[in-house]
């Protein structure tokens, strides 16, 4: 006979599936689909209250505007908003002036967006998206108006009407109902940023792996760049978002002296570790260096508590928390500075403009009476998926939503819609879709097919005042829909994608380029061009993984860095030399560091022995002068000479 088997650990064992992140997730889901059904249900009822023939609009602007947190729901819908009038306005301006051209006409709208798309490249934040909702809504508007110019003033009144009131319900929804506030996601990623922090540190006085460390810092680099992303949507999250985002640029300032500061203290030790090194440093050298890291572990020490100071200010978040903390953290906040690359937003913004152009010649030759439909397509494609380095697996996956879209939206519209006579039966009868679309739209690898789904069935279907569906226009549309999507994916291989070995060598040219102009005295103030620098390490990181020298050249990365610098600040310290002859030898280390550097940006190449002499020429002269700078200096020139000795940073071609 068996014993009963015990209850308890069962309920236990459920109880923990019912905390698992998996779980947490699918329910995050679900809630965030039933809110964005609630909103497209409000929406779809003011806009078929209202009069408005088009409702399908609405209802695909609540599901490009929605958000899981609520405040990036706001600023999203105000950044659509704010490009949907720019886009509308310039179509309107564009299509009446060249109506009698249609050909000039194309070119203008496509330079429009062109021009949308290169601005949306540099700005890699959520501000991005009202760059790219200027180009897209011209090519909904424009191209469709190319043959009747007269009509395109009300086109463009009516999609403004059906976005807005597609944000307001998305916005009102999302910020009312359970609302998930931006400030708790800011909150958890600070948390799990200063956790790895400070876990690398320990790891790496424990004597940690070179790869791992160098891999964790490139990683808190991509981390200090999401938080910046996250800063943006704070002001539309509460009332204390204004000084959360002080408090966050604070927090990335220190977080920079932090990634400065543990690369440096690893150089070190691994240079007072190394025979070799040993054998080529002098006494003088050896005892500055070990100097210079025990004054380095103090600062790191007190960089990472000052990070935990800032994450219990925005805890608080209170407006006079400039107050509650030392003058070193409240004072000049620089904040993110991000990579911005103009040569290649212009080769995109060049290629969507060739794509488009193209497209509509073969329209107008063609006079296909569905090819304002298509190129409206391909214009929209060529502008929002443009941003991508990669964009054709997000267009086929799009691809994929809406040739599901099609085949639901023929269904909807010849079997369902028929049944139905009023808004609490249309609703009901669109629940299912939208839902099951909802919940895909909150998990990332399915969000480009979702939105397929979504801004197709309801055009497909014929939602509208009479739900009634034209099948000879709901085929022509499906075919416009799949030559548009099918032509994009062409005009974007051939003229919008780079290859990626390629855009690896130009972000690291980059780099390399920006040291050595900070190191010749350019580059602007030191931590906005440390905060630029780092922002392109953090992107050029996953792009070395799977090299097999990966963690050298990032922890090179970094000692070049430094070395710039180190350079940049012996330069201000020309005025506080007041010796004639240290002030030549002076000039001549800062001028064969720049050189040096000069040199490293196109090539590898080890430190030469006459820079190295001057530099002991100059430790000698610091040691024998009893100025007040004379420690600074010291700890400068040898921080300079440890991190010119690094091994250069690997060149590929």
């Amino acid at each position: 006979m068996h014993s009963p088997t015990p209850f308890l650990p069962h309920v236990l064992q459920a109880f923990a599936r019912l905390k698992s992140p998996a779980l947490r997730t699918d329910q995050e889901a679900v809630l965030f689909s039933l809110k964005c059904l609630l909103a497209a249900s409000l929406g779809l009822y003011v806009s078929l209250r209202i009069g408005l023939n088009r409702p399908f609009w609405v209802i695909g602007t609540v599901y490009l505007v929605s958000q899981p947190l609520s405040g990036a729901t706001l600023s999203r819908g105000l950044f659509r908003l704010l490009g949907t009038v720019g886009g509308a306005i310039a179509t309107v301006a564009l299509v009446p002036r060249f109506a009698n051209a249609p050909l000039v006409l194309s070119a203008a709208l496509a330079t429009w967006m062109a021009l949308c798309l290169y601005l949306a490249m540099l700005d890699r934040t959520p501000r991005a998206y009202a760059f790219l909702l200027a180009g897209y809504t011209t090519s909904l508007i424009g191209f469709p108006a190319v043959m009747v110019p007269g009509d395109v003033f009300t086109i463009a009144i009516t999609r403004v009407q059906e976005i807005s009131i597609g944000i307001l319900a998305a916005t009102l929804v999302h910020g009312l109902v359970l609302p998930r506030r931006v400030s708790m996601r800011v909150h958890a990623r600070v948390a799990a940023v200063l956790d790895d922090a400070e876990r690398w540190t320990r790891d790496m006085r424990a004597g940690a792996s070179n790869t791992v460390l160098a891999t964790d810092r490139s990683k808190v680099a991509a981390d200090l760049l999401e938080l910046h992303v996250l800063s943006i949507h704070l002001p539309f999250d509460s009332a204390h978002g204004v000084a959360q985002v002080q408090i966050l640029r604070a927090l990335h300032d220190r977080m920079l002296d932090v990634l400065m500061l543990s690369s440096a203290v690893e150089d070190s030790v691994a240079r007072l570790r190394s025979p070799q090194a040993g054998a080529m440093d002098a006494t003088g050298w050896r005892d500055l260096l070990q100097a210079s890291l025990t004054a380095q572990r103090a600062e790191l020490d007190l960089a990472h508590a000052d990070c935990r100071v800032l994450q219990a200010q925005l805890h608080t978040a209170r407006p006079d928390w400039r107050l509650q903390v030392p003058d070193r953290l409240s004072r000049n906040a620089q904040g993110a500075m991000i990579h911005q690359d103009h040569r290649i937003a212009a080769r995109s913004a060049l290629g969507a403009f060739v794509g488009i152009l193209l497209s509509c010649v073969l329209w107008i030759i063609t006079g296909w009476s569905d090819g304002a439909t298509a190129v409206s397509i391909i214009g929209t494609a060529c502008v929002l998926f443009g941003t991508l380095e990669a964009p054709a697996p997000h267009v086929m996956r799009y691809l994929v939503g809406s040739c599901i879209g099609v085949a639901v939206g023929l269904l909807y519209g010849l079997l369902i819609f028929p049944t139905l006579s009023d808004i609490v039966g249309l609703i009901v009868a669109l629940a299912p879709v939208l839902l099951l679309c909802g919940s895909f739209l909150a998990r990332p690898p399915f969000i480009m097919a979702a939105l397929g789904v979504v801004l197709t069935f309801p055009l497909i279907a014929g939602l509208g005042t009479t739900n009634t569906v034209n099948i000879v226009g709901a085929l022509n549309s499906s075919v416009a829909l799949f030559v548009g999507t099918a032509v994009a994916l062409c005009s974007m291989q051939l003229f919008q994608t780079a290859d990626a070995g390629r855009n690896r060598a130009r972000l690291e040219h980059s780099i390399r380029r920006d040291i050595a102009r900070h190191a010749a005295g350019q580059g602007g103030v030191t931590r906005a061009w440390l905060s630029r620098v780092l922002d392109r390490v953090g992107l050029l990181a996953p792009r070395l993984q799977g090299h097999s020298s990966a963690a050298h050249d990032l922890r090179a990365l970094f000692a070049d860095v430094r070395a710039a610098r180190a350079s940049n600040q012996l330069r201000a310290l020309d005025k506080c030399l007041h010796n004639p002859q240290v002030r030549a030898l002076h000039a001549a280390l800062i001028e064969s560091v720049a050189a040096h550097f000069r040199v490293r940006a196109h090539s590898a190449r080890s430190v030469d022995i006459h820079l190295l002499e001057l530099l002991d020429r100059m430790r000698e002269a610091a040691a024998a002068s009893s100025g007040a700078d004379q420690g600074h200096l010291s700890h400068l020139l040898c921080g300079l000479r440890r991190d010119l000795l690094a091994s250069p940073l690997t060149h590929r071609h």
